[in-house]
């Protein structure tokens, strides 16, 4: 597996706070990731029903050359990581920092709380 390096300059460039871009490229890679699966096991489901019913006994430990196909073309692809570094470098995303409200130090209490009686 090779290294890929991202030159950091280029990724402070947009926003100040390097860790919040590389969160935010993270999180965008954690989305590729996930739509990739779906997809195949999408694709894939009509074989592991084959498995699972077989029409016959020699089909259900068969394994057919589509799926191993389907395997080894999203093993070809080009890693999640890899496609959000590219996809922010190329302005397809962006980010924005939700705006919470600052906690505050809880007050100290100059009132006594008791009932005054």
């Amino acid at each position: 597996m090779s290294v890929k390096p991202v030159d950091l300059n280029k990724l402070r460039s947009t926003h100040a706070n390097l860790y919040e871009t590389v969160v935010a490229i993270s999180k965008k890679a954690r989305e590729i990731h996930e739509e990739e699966r779906s997809e195949l096991e999408e694709r894939l489901l009509p074989y592991k029903e084959m498995i699972r019913n077989p029409a016959s006994e020699s089909e259900s430990e068969k394994v057919f050359p589509e799926q191993i196909a389907i395997s080894v073309e999203f093993e070809c692809r080009e890693k999640p990581s890899q496609q959000a570094v590219a996809q922010y470098f190329d302005q397809k995303y962006d980010y924005v920092l939700e705006q919470t409200p600052e906690t505050r130090a809880p007050e100290a209490e100059d009132e006594d709380e008791s009932d005054g009686d």
